[in-house]
């Protein structure tokens, strides 16, 4: 099917589709992270909460109940910024009107196409990265939405900081050196993710290529080590001809964690430059709950702020339309979540 320019123009859902509904290998986190409503300011302000401690809770016969306790006290607000996101194609008049690429019927076409999964790249680098806050100046720079490890952090943030209430626990953020990796890393952590939320609900860890690999050796190894055989307890079934050694999911005492493969994790520096090949790119792991996480789009021009192609102006010698989307990741409760974030 060939791709024409004038069915390209407008289409909002469509746009919306082709920049969330993607393979989970190129754009993993976007393609698992719910769709929120869409937004309407430029900030959203919202609350969470954690449960009181329990404790001895034995009342006497005949004495009246007192000691209340107030709804809110344990509610504090977030805030979640928005980041104006845009794309610019162009394509000379006789490239696009007289051109002979093979297989490219439209020029255009094929570039809007083209940059519309290169935006869907950008969003997913910058949510994947330690990318901070920040609330835009008209003219000057422009709003960043916070990304997943900046949510997931014991310190305040430097822009609307999350309330040291809703810090993870110390468990929860672990940057053991890799030369130290073990099971026993892993399990720890998520022992720390069960014992801030009391429970054992499905999480997901996007992890880097080499988490990747460890977790494929751990069973081989006991757990407080990572070289010492594991009694040859672990076998590779050869199924069909394959011979499996492709971990997917793990399943611990502390609950069932689903294993994604990805090549985005850090992508990006604090400045927002691209970096590959650093420690934080090749073994960190993020592991989530998809119920305390959102992806939102924003509303603008009187409509969505999904992904919108428009064409410019023709004023002779080029064809060229532009692309602008707002959108807005949420973290609706850090405590539960965790990474592993080592530095060396």
């Amino acid at each position: 099917m060939s791709l024409k320019y004038s069915d390209q123009i407008g289409q909002q859902p469509d746009w919306a589709n082709v920049v969330t509904n993607v393979a989970m290998v190129d754009t993993p986190k976007l393609a698992w992270l719910p769709i929120g409503k869409s937004l309407v300011s430029t900030e959203r302000h919202y609350q969470a909460e954690t449960y009181r401690s329990p404790g001895r809770n034995s009342h006497p016969d005949g004495v009246p109940v007192s000691g209340e306790q107030s709804a809110g006290e344990t509610r504090k607000e977030l805030r979640s910024v928005i980041q104006y996101s845009t794309k610019r194609a162009g394509v000379t008049i006789l490239s696009q009107n007289l051109g002979n690429v093979a297989g490219v019927e439209d020029e255009l076409g094929r570039e809007i196409r083209k940059q519309s999964k290169e935006l869907s790249k950008d969003i997913e680098a910058a949510i994947s990265s330690a990318q901070e806050a920040r609330i835009g100046v008209s003219g000057t720079t422009g709003y960043l939405s916070r990304g997943i490890p900046n949510w997931i952090q014991r310190s305040a943030q430097a822009v609307y900081p999350v309330d040291s209430t809703l810090y993870p626990a110390a468990a929860q953020v672990d940057t053991t050196a890799t030369a130290s990796l073990t099971e026993d890393v892993v399990l720890n952590i998520l022992q720390g993710i069960g014992n801030t939320t009391r429970g054992k609900a499905a999480i997901t860890a996007f992890i880097s290529p080499n988490l990747q690999r460890a977790f494929n050796n751990f069973p081989m190894f006991v757990p407080s080590t990572g070289s010492t055989v594991n009694g040859g307890n672990y076998t590779s079934e050869v199924r069909g001809g394959a011979f499996d050694r492709g971990i997917v999911r793990y399943v611990s005492p502390y609950g069932t964690v689903d294993l994604v493969l990805d090549y985005n994790n850090y992508a990006l520096d604090s400045n927002g430059v691209l970096q590959s090949g650093t420690t934080y790119n090749t073994y960190s792991g993020f592991f989530l709950h998809q119920d305390k996480w959102e992806f939102s789009w924003g509303t603008m021009n009187g409509g969505s702020g999904q992904p919108k192609w428009m064409e410019s102006a023709y004023e002779g010698g080029k064809r060229s339309a532009f692309c602008e989307s707002v959108w807005m990741l949420t973290c609706l409760n850090p405590a539960g979540e965790a990474k592993y974030a080592p530095a060396t």
